[in-house]
């Protein structure tokens, strides 16, 4: 187990560091590869696990969008003339919506997971999320230091 570990992080090391370009898809094939071998799933949990978390990934993935197009937009007005407090109001209300939805799909998703996979690997994949995001965050922030 710590040599696959060691090789995830090894890998994970050279595809961060060789290219930007798809640097994406990368990022979802080592996110995969990390919840695999965290949550350690039978290949009949599988095949019912990763549709449903593969639909979640996408959803979230789309409101997350939504929300940097929000955010820039925000930018963009603020940078030019300001906003109005009629334009605040309104991007605040969406980004409450925004949070809520995530918050919604979030349970959605551990509601059909629920079926699939026990509680405690539901909760493994909570922390594997976690770590692997932070694992992904430490190696950006070491690569903009050497930069």
């Amino acid at each position: 187990m710590k040599k696959i570990l060691l090789l995830f992080i090894i890998v994970f090391t050279i595809n961060v560091s060789y290219s930007q370009r798809g640097s994406r898809e990368r990022v979802k094939t080592l996110k995969i590869a990390y919840i695999t071998e965290q949550l350690n799933l039978s290949s009949k949990e599988a095949q019912q696990f990763w549709p449903i978390y593969n639909e979640h990934d996408e959803t979230m993935d789309s409101l997350k969008k939504e929300e940097r197009r929000s955010i820039k937009l925000i930018k963009d007005a603020d940078g030019s003339e300001g906003i109005s407090e009629k334009e605040a109001e309104e991007f605040l209300r969406n980004h409450l919506k925004g949070e809520e939805q995530k918050l919604n799909v979030h349970k959605k998703l551990i509601k059909d997971l629920r079926q699939v996979i026990s509680h405690k690997k539901i909760l493994k994949l909570v922390k594997a999320e976690r770590e692997f995001n932070k694992r992904l965050l430490k190696q950006l922030r070491n690569r903009r230091q050497r930069q």
